[in-house]
């Protein structure tokens, strides 16, 4: 098992690193990604690169955004509406982003990404100075905003996981598990509609779990309150009623009480077009149901919902990026390795769906507690773009 990053890359299958035009020279960094990022490999699994590419001239300048004919057949180069975001080679699970691009997704403390920014001093090669740069910077990107961004990663995760191995179906409990994870959805938006439109207030929509009638549901004999996530984690639900009635799963539903006080029409119009693209979006991944997972990737799967978790606190309470997990390398590995695992009923245990739940109560603490800012200074992070794209002229 292979964890020389230098002498990985010197492969011939990443020959392209050297000498496709847009990489070569303009890498700002590389490091690992993946279990090896994570200090989490086993002898199964892949070797994955991730990396930054500096723009050329012709992106800030040119008209490189306009997609040429020879590029739209190049499967290796990802375009945005701004042009170039991104460099893909699938044969070595090779992901390098454009500075702009990442620098995008670093002030949302996106999951997938942010990583980038703590492995180990080991894992990186070919920094150049902006690389640099930008490691030496990388509190700079750390707010609030990652309690949204790591919680709503972590319970989707959750989701797909339970869905893996059908917990959240049959039994008339399907409904609710998909109305408390939307309520979850539309709740992480919150913060954005009332920056974004004056005439918005949090409690100008209230969501609620009820019957076709409005009654509030129970399950196993406790009322569900909408914002309630702790319910996703609940691996027994077994009833669900209203006034002791039990009910089918296709009257289960997530109601809105509306109460604008004022707003202005183009506000209003605004809300209820973000909350219904909201809704659309989460009915359109609703619909791509995983398939059955074997052990090993369901293990494996088990174990980065915990490490999201984890890392999640470490920014929250810490302000501190740990993409490699040695503190907890043995608890994740034994999660990895099938120790949380129910061979006979092929599902995880009730310890592992009560470790999640409380990792997750865990993790709102944290951002209660927080001495982070609530988001990114966009002036200081403009600057630092504006000083590293210039240097690409």
């Amino acid at each position: 098992m292979n964890n020389d990053i230098n002498a990985i890359i010197a492969q011939p299958e990443y020959d392209f690193l050297r000498t496709e035009e847009r990489l070569g020279k303009n890498i700002a960094l590389l490091t690992f990604g993946g279990s090896k990022a994570y200090g989490l490999s086993t002898p199964q699994s892949d070797t994955d690169i991730r990396g930054i590419i500096m723009p050329l001239r012709s992106d800030l300048l040119g008209a490189d955004f306009i997609i040429r004919e020879c590029d739209k057949n190049n499967d290796k180069l990802i375009f945005g509406v701004n042009g170039f975001e991104q460099y893909l080679d699938r044969v070595t699970d090779t992901y390098l982003y454009v500075l702009s691009k990442i620098v995008g997704l670093f002030v949302k403390c996106n999951p997938n990404t942010i990583e980038m920014l703590g492995c180990l001093p080991e894992h990186y090669v070919c920094v150049s100075e902006c690389g640099q740069k930008l490691l030496d910077n990388k509190s700079m990107f750390l707010s609030k905003l990652a309690y949204g961004s790591f919680a709503g990663y972590a319970r989707a995760q959750f989701r797909r996981l339970k869905n893996a191995i059908g917990k959240d179906g049959g039994g008339g409990v399907t409904n609710v598990f998909r109305c408390i994870s939307l309520a979850d959805s539309l709740e992480r938006i919150q913060r954005h509609l009332t920056e974004t439109y004056p005439g918005y207030r949090r409690e100008s929509i209230q969501m609620f779990i009820t019957d076709r009638d409005g009654n509030v549901i129970t399950v196993n004999g406790v009322p569900v309150d909408a914002y309630d996530v702790g319910v996703l984690f609940n691996d027994a639900v077994t009833e669900v009623t209203v006034n002791g009635n039990p009910i089918p799963d296709e009257e289960v539903r997530l109601s809105f009480k509306i109460n604008f006080d004022m707003i202005e029409a183009n506000d209003f119009s605004g809300v209820c077009n973000e909350v219904t693209s909201a809704i659309k979006e989460f009915n359109k991944h609703l619909g791509h149901r995983n398939h059955k997972k074997d052990v090993y990737h369901l293990n494996k799967h088990a174990m980065h919902l915990v490490r999201l978790y984890l890392m999640a606190e470490d920014i929250l309470l810490r302000g501190e990026i740990i993409t490699y997990r040695e503190k907890e390398h043995d608890m994740l590995m034994s999660i990895k390795n099938g120790d949380y695992y129910n061979k006979e009923q092929n599902c995880l245990t009730t310890e592992f769906f009560d470790m999640v739940n409380g990792l997750d109560r865990r993790l709102l603490e944290a951002y209660q507690k927080s001495k982070l800012p609530d988001a990114p200074d966009m002036d200081k992070v403009n600057e630092l773009l504006c000083e590293l794209n210039e240097s690409c002229l």
